[in-house]
């Protein structure tokens, strides 16, 4: 999750910081709403895009899943027993993130439901390309996919411009509430992350650009710019809406007055296509770093001198399957690596020969377990081995002595249902 969050955020920066420095002054208006939506959409999809590469090793991404879990090793009682504290700065943490992002979606829902009510309750008048809704609050035009909402009072007293209707006619027939549903249920889900924010401002304003320009084919600027300059202090408390709360009054009136689109406007566009192409090639590129780098965090553990002591190479294993049960170095965790030769499966129970599994006990103590046959039993999430021995030993001894030992016929390993389990061969 980290990961996906470094890599969207780092997509996010580089493709605003492009926009802000090439782009939010040209006046290729439809382009630049696009450029932003897109930066949007594939800086949420080009984290999770995985090219295989050829590494050294016969490597699978699923080393890379490890997680920090808890739980028991039986063998008629208790040998190993762990737990983790409830209070984490993990689960504090995600917790205040479900809690931000319930009460943003519950806004958001909310939002969506009172304009619908307004829709259905309100009065309405048709036209061919949008519909007005008249409503009883004081309000300025303001727009909802192909409906403009308008205080009922001042539509009969003819006091509404028509500029302003022309205004949020042109968000109507652009669809913009689109991109606006877009950047706000990302915001409830991103929250956190600075970059939404900027991309919320420019893809309204940009909005508001366009519109303004729509209106502008047929209306004099002077006019134009002083009906809004009266507007500035009117405001509108939904922010789903299309509406003049997001009108930057001082960017507006210098788009305004900008020419088209210059001849090297065309170069801006091929850079920003070229750059979409480059962060999706690189970060994509980069699993193979990422899978190199799990080997090392795999081989750099804890265990390493363990391995090292008793002859195993990680290197000749593949990873295909690997039985995960924790790997934080703590004395509270246990790391279990299955090792041994995988028959097939039959029904959901893994059975394996000449298992070793070596499991983190308390302080500097750790087991490693032989057994000549295990079973995974997928659908309980327990192992069970048959004809073993356990043999306990511990980090401050140079030497590779057990200082206990213990034979079983059958000795069965717990696994918490929310374990991610995988199974792994020589």
């Amino acid at each position: 999750m980290m990961t996906f969050f470094f890599k969207s955020t780092a997509c996010l920066i580089v493709l605003y910081g492009f926009y802000h420095f090439f782009l939010r002054h040209q006046k290729v208006l439809l382009f630049n709403r696009f450029y932003l939506i897109f930066s949007l959409v594939l800086s949420m999809l080009i984290p999770l895009i995985v090219i295989p590469v050829k590494s050294n090793f016969p490597i699978n991404n699923t080393i890379g899943r490890f997680t920090l879990m808890t739980g028991q090793i039986f063998q008629r009682e208790t040998i190993i027993k762990s737990s983790s504290p409830l209070f984490t700065y993990q689960n504090i943490l995600t917790a205040i993130f479900i809690i931000i992002s319930s009460i943003l979606f519950i806004r958001f829902a909310l939002n969506i439901f009172r304009i619908s009510r307004k829709i259905l309750k309100s009065k309405k008048v048709y036209s061919p390309n949008t519909t007005l809704v008249l409503v009883e609050e004081r309000t300025l035009p303001y727009s909802f996919f192909r409906y403009i909402f308008i205080n009922h009072s001042d539509f009969e007293n003819g006091k509404i411009e028509k500029e302003l209707l022309e205004h949020e006619e042109a968000h109507c027939l652009q669809y913009h509430s689109i991109d606006i549903i877009i950047i706000e249920l990302l915001n409830v889900f991103l929250w956190f992350n600075p970059a939404i924010w900027l991309f919320k401002k420019s893809i309204l304003l940009n909005h508001e650009y366009y519109a303004d320009d729509i209106v502008l084919t047929n209306r004099a600027l002077i006019d134009y710019q002083q009906l809004l300059i009266n507007l500035v202090m009117q405001d509108n408390s939904n922010y789903l809406v299309s509406n003049f709360k997001y009108s930057f009054i001082k960017n507006r009136l210098f788009m305004m007055t900008q020419r088209r689109p210059s001849n090297n406007a065309v170069l801006r566009k091929i850079a920003a296509v070229s750059l979409f192409l480059l962060l999706g090639i690189t970060f994509a590129f980069s699993q193979e770093n990422a899978l190199n780098n799990n080997l090392s965090a795999i081989e750099n553990g804890w265990w390493k001198p363990i391995l090292k002591k008793h002859n195993f190479d990680l290197r000749k294993f593949n990873y295909k399957n690997i039985i995960n049960m924790g790997m934080k170095d703590t004395t509270q965790s246990t790391l279990c690596l299955e090792m041994g030769n995988s028959d097939s499966l039959n029904n959901r129970k893994i059975p394996y020969k000449d298992a070793i599994l070596i499991s983190k006990g308390t302080g500097q103590t750790y087991w490693i377990i032989k057994s000549e046959y295990a079973r995974h039993d997928v659908d309980n999430n327990i192992l069970i081995l048959k004809n073993g021995q356990m043999a306990c030993y511990d980090f401050i001894y140079k030497n590779i002595i057990p200082t206990q030992t213990t034979t079983f016929q059958e000795s069965t390993i717990d696994i918490k249902k929310n374990w991610m389990v995988t199974t792994a061969t020589r």
